[in-house]
């Protein structure tokens, strides 16, 4: 394995960070009120000395709506394209991502599920928080699980792979049919939001589960990185990996549970925005090569940040009106997937 050394990692990563902020910033500015950067950089300072806010309505638009919806669309993106770094590296194929390994799709079955069996009788208590985000990692995690059994795992052939795409495109069709049929149990004021939701929205009020998730998403991407470079000689060869006493079998059990954790996570409370786990992957691959020891930290920035990019556009294309997130992000990632899909086979 090529020595990559760790001042590159911190570069890279320090320049990734500072294009994050630069489009946060821009974020922010953009609006029905018109913030410039200039003002959002100040009034950020001002939170966070403990200042008083010179103008206090643009410091309410900011901080009440504009940051957390920012920071919301950093945090799904983030989880989703080191998702789908985790899953193109397991499966050696630049097509995987969640949504089309049907991940996305059975989180999103289970957190209707915790929907509709708790839409008469609220979960309450200590555990209200975690129920949703655990609702939909276990939708995650069975649909992972089911593809695997579908497809008949995994070998060291290239077949093996495509045989999982597969199997997760029939099992994404296959839990959207049972996701319809679950709608039909939600009340007619329900349904629209959750429709909505379905395409991948980043509207819906942020609740306390937020903090649930940034921990998973948290704790899920530190010990993906640890892996990194177990996953790096799995790549290149798992005889090799086996010789050099890496547990082959464990760290792609792992590596497949706590991909679906950081997915199911963010799904639940954004809906399965469709390919930023396969744009934002393959993009950093491009620039940067397939270290994941690089890869990973940079396809989570880069995921921030195109996904704070793509929420701008869709809640101001047609403003004072705003479109689903996942509306902007299919336009993107449907012709890629088409080009990766024409181009060999969509192998390497």
């Amino acid at each position: 394995m090529r020595r990559l050394s760790r001042g590159r990692i911190l570069s890279v990563s320090i320049l990734m960070l500072a294009v994050w902020v630069l489009a946060v910033l821009i974020s922010l500015s953009i609006g029905s009120v018109s913030i410039s950067p200039a003002v959002s950089a100040r009034l950020l300072a001002e939170r966070l000395t403990g200042q008083q806010p010179e103008d206090p309505s643009a410091a309410a638009i900011l901080f009440d709506i504009r940051l957390p919806r920012v920071l919301l669309a950093s945090l799904v993106g983030a989880a989703l394209a080191l998702a789908g770094a985790v899953f193109q590296s397991l499966l050696r194929n630049p097509l995987a991502d969640p949504y089309v390994l049907g991940v996305s799709t059975g989180a999103s079955m289970g957190t209707i599920l915790f929907v509709v069996l708790t839409a008469s009788a609220q979960a309450s208590g200590i555990l209200a928080p975690y129920a949703r985000p655990a609702a939909a990692f276990a939708g995650a995690a069975l649909t992972v699980a089911a593809v695997y059994l579908i497809s008949g795992g995994t070998d060291r052939s290239g077949e093996s792979s495509q045989r999982l795409l597969l199997a997760g495109i029939v099992m994404a069709s296959f839990i959207s049919s049972i996701n319809v049929f679950l709608l039909t149990s939600t009340s007619q004021a329900d349904l629209r939001g959750i429709l909505y939701w379905l395409i991948g929205d980043l509207s819906r009020p942020v609740d306390a589960s937020i903090y649930i998730v940034g921990a998973m998403v948290l704790a899920g991407s530190f010990l993906l990185y640890v892996h990194s470079n177990s996953l790096n000689l799995i790549a290149a060869g798992e005889d090799d990996a086996l010789t050099l006493g890496i547990e082959v079998a464990r760290v792609k059990l792992w590596s497949y549970l706590l991909a679906s954790a950081v997915t199911g996570a963010v799904v639940s409370i954004s809906g399965p925005i469709a390919y930023i786990g396969l744009i934002c992957p393959h993009l950093v691959r491009m620039a940067l090569g397939g270290d994941n020891r690089i890869l990973f930290p940079a396809a989570l920035l880069f995921g921030a940040t195109f996904t704070v990019a793509a929420d701008t556009i869709a809640r101001s294309v047609i403003s004072p009106a705003e479109l689903p997130v996942g509306v902007i992000t299919a336009l993107c990632g449907a012709p890629l997937f088409v080009y990766l899909l024409r181009r060999k086979g969509g192998t390497r």
